[in-house]
């Protein structure tokens, strides 16, 4: 059903906000790190940013098995990903604050690249093999020494209701870091953010938790069944059903 235009002009107002909020919040934030000498400011500025604009957004965001995450310990966090909505809902009620891995694309949104920076993101090259391999072993060495990464598996935003094929970088990651993966569900941010276009409109969104695959499971199991395991978890997690297999052609 086609929204209201007064729903309509609060999504574009929404979209509106979004931008002068994070020029603003980036350029306070970085500010603020390079005046005090800690780069942690930036890190829980993202935090602020994000009840921000869900607060104006008029958009509600529940959380559920925040008990899965130990905030002594550092995580692969995996979450399904419809929405640039994805991000703020995870950065606004996750237990723990995560860098991400952002895909190179992203540097060059102006401000956003400044954030990538800032928030110690890791930024990974898709299309050049050895890059992104080297990218992963430094992402490790910093999960290792207590950062908590996030990681959208499917690699791009999905504009269906269905869990697309995860990439195995994120699993390498795991594994090499010798840490547990968090698998989470977002539920509702395709309809906040819809992927057809650059609006966000009211709504309520769930991040729902699930209990952790163990660093000694992703250790001792093989990448398919890994992948698989936690695919069906965020499938689970999401209420969305993992997209079928496309079959082969002769």
């Amino acid at each position: 059903m086609a929204a209201s235009p007064v729903t309509t002009l609060r999504a574009v107002f929404n979209s509106l906000f979004l931008c002068l909020w994070t020029v603003f919040m980036v350029t306070v934030a970085v500010s603020a790190s390079v005046i005090k000498g800690d780069p942690g400011v930036f890190r829980r500025a993202q935090r602020v940013w994000a009840r921000g604009l869900t607060r104006v957004w008029g958009v509600d965001v529940r959380l559920y098995g925040a008990e899965h995450m130990d905030l002594t310990q550092s995580y692969v966090v995996m979450a399904n990903h419809q929405s640039y909505a994805d991000i703020v809902a995870l950065f606004q009620v996750l237990p723990i604050i995560p860098g991400f891995l952002a895909k190179s694309e992203l540097k060059r949104v102006p401000f956003l690249s400044m954030a990538l920076r800032a928030g110690g993101h890791v930024v990974i090259d898709r299309h050049k093999h050895d890059s992104a391999m080297q990218t992963i072993d430094s992402a490790a060495e910093q999960v290792r020494a207590g950062k908590t990464v996030l990681i959208f598996p499917e690699g791009t935003r999905s504009g269906e209701k269905q869990i697309a094929d995860f990439k195995s970088g994120g699993f390498r990651l795991a594994k090499s870091a010798g840490v547990a993966i968090v698998p989470v569900g977002l539920r509702g941010t395709g309809e906040v953010g819809p992927k057809s276009s650059f609006l966000f409109y009211p709504g309520t969104i769930e991040v729902h938790i699930g209990p952790p695959l163990t660093a000694a499971e992703i250790q001792t199991a093989e990448f398919e069944p890994l992948i698989a395991d936690a695919r069906a978890r965020i499938a689970e997690l999401s209420a969305m059903p993992e997209r079928a297999a496309a079959p082969a052609h002769a």
